[in-house]
């Protein structure tokens, strides 16, 4: 017996779809620009192989129990709704088996749903508003704050999840990152990677350049790199509106030249000096070292897999592919059909930028509408029996938040790298060396992020449901604002997002 996605799930996702279509008919999906849509229609969009959302299946069946003898009145076993921002069939069979085993021990239902990050947002928006949270969501660190201070998380049933786990076997500065302004977690941190700058060692020795770990090394690299006549780009990003990796792709670029967004007290910093530097600087190096047109992360990708790119910004889970063991996305280079490794041998990985990390943390969060006291059964299960079967799935960009336990207090993370990935033999230290494994290890939750050590989750929550500044940028890029308009548009856009600013609303003279 196996257990179906819920109706009211069903009618949730028909509903966003019947609202999705309508908008992109319209026209209102993409930013409501000439100058953005005219860029866009002039690519091929790159197909998403991710389903928006599916459920897994999940046995309800208790075992070891007799179907024949059982009462048609027995009370049925009580159940559970987890969101997972994973959609792959690595992870789909992987949530089965944690469903499967949580079930069988503690007689309790689980209903897992794979959701596409990208619409996860929107979700759990409409699902606040129809009345349908799940009980738990595993979500990004950009949403956990101000989801906390909205009410779609109940803190004090994720305080006593933690405590039951003890704060101690917990990353420190992950915790610090989640606090709510009533000292309790506003989610669970369980997994994190650094953003990366992925260069071509073999290029860069060929020139003599720097490895690329400031505004200056990054900007020579890219310059020296490009040869638009062979179709060489020294610099690729994602830059597509859509995309939260856009945004997070200036605030790494933003961070590392000292511009915070907001401050304490809430006031916007953005048309600082700094802030506009960093866009002068993000704008350059991508209008002057990028291919032209609107990139993706899959484009990115391609980009270097293919060769046709010296510099990159994307997350480990390019690794694999670098190494060639995706047979989904294998190197294409041209050293790559006689060394298929070649561009794992002649990669260079970098975290900080001008001393400046970016890193992404996933978290586990109790909703409000949860029953408190199943939902801490599964959370403390997730972190114990069911957290190494978890980290083991795309391993390389999940590196674990909680480092052990009481007994064993370094147990996950000291493991962490030597994981076989993608169904090989080889793991991040084999291809890598136990050097990279611990520049990708080591301070994801100590990397500076916009507005959470100011107190300012709700408007970062905020900011990334709306996607604000990856419209303003592509808008930059495709030539609708100039670097001085598009700063003090981004400025005026974010204080639209907060109710009663108090400070000085600045329009373009």
């Amino acid at each position: 017996m196996q257990r179906k996605l819920a109706p009211n799930h069903y009618i949730l996702f028909t509903a966003y779809c019947l609202l999705l279509t309508a908008l992109t008919a319209c026209g209102l999906a993409n930013p409501p620009r000439l100058a953005t849509a005219t860029a866009q229609a002039a690519f091929t969009p790159t197909p998403s192989p991710e389903p928006l959302i599916l459920p897994v299946a999940t046995p309800t069946a208790v075992p070891g129990s007799n179907p024949e003898a059982e009462s048609i009145q027995a009370d049925p076993n009580p159940s559970i709704t987890v969101w997972v921002n994973e959609t792959s069939d690595a992870h789909e069979a992987m949530l089965d088996d944690m469903a499967a085993d949580f079930s069988a021990e503690y007689s309790v239902d689980v209903e897992m749903v794979l959701v596409s990050p990208q619409i996860l947002p929107d979700l759990v928006i409409t699902a606040v508003l129809s009345d349908t949270l799940p009980d738990i969501i595993l979500h990004p660190l950009e949403y956990s704050v101000g989801w906390a201070e909205q009410g779609v998380f109940d803190v004090a049933a994720n305080a006593e999840a933690l405590t039951a786990l003890d704060p101690a076997t917990f990353n420190p500065d992950a915790l610090a990152l989640v606090q709510t302004s009533l000292g309790q977690p506003a989610a669970l941190p369980s997994s994190g990677y650094h953003q990366l700058i992925i260069y071509r060692t073999d290029w860069f020795a060929q020139r003599n350049l720097a490895v690329p770990n400031s505004f200056a090394t990054l900007s020579a690299a890219a310059e020296a790199t490009t040869d638009r006549d062979n179709l060489i780009a020294g610099f690729v990003v994602p830059t597509e509106a859509n995309l939260v990796t856009t945004q997070q792709i200036f605030e790494h670029m933003a961070l590392a030249n000292g511009c915070q967004l907001v401050d304490e007290a809430g006031e916007l910093r953005l048309l600082e000096p700094s802030c506009a530097e960093a866009l002068n600087f993000y704008y350059t190096i991508i209008n002057q070292n990028s291919p032209i047109g609107v990139q993706t992360d899959t484009s990115t990708r391609n980009a270097y897999l293919a060769g046709r790119t010296g510099l990159i910004m994307g997350p480990p889970s390019l690794l694999p592919q670098i190494a060639g063991l995706d047979p989904a996305a294998p190197p294409r280079c041209l050293e790559c059909t006689a060394t298929p490794d070649f561009l794992a041998q002649n990669s260079g990985f970098v975290t900080a930028l001008d001393g400046a990390e970016f890193g992404n943390i996933n978290l586990l969060g109790i909703t409000s509408a949860a029953d408190r006291e199943t939902a801490v059964l599964f959370a403390t299960y997730w972190f114990n029996e069911g957290y190494s079967q978890w980290l083991s799935v795309a391993s390389e960009r999940k590196v674990p938040m909680r480092l052990g336990t009481q007994s064993e207090p370094r147990h996950f993370i000291d493991s962490w790298g030597s994981q076989p990935l993608m169904e090989s033999s080889q793991t991040l230290v084999s291809l890598y060396g136990e050097e990279v494994v611990a520049i990708l290890r080591d301070g994801i939750a100590t990397t500076g992020r916009w507005g959470l050590p100011q107190g300012q989750g709700e408007l970062i929550t905020t900011l990334y449901e709306e996607l604000t500044l990856s419209i303003v940028l592509q808008e930059m890029l495709s030539g609708y604002f100039s670097t001085d308009t598009s700063i003090i548009e981004a400025y005026n856009r974010i204080i639209e997002l907060i109710p009663n600013y108090a400070f000085p609303n600045l329009t373009e003279e």
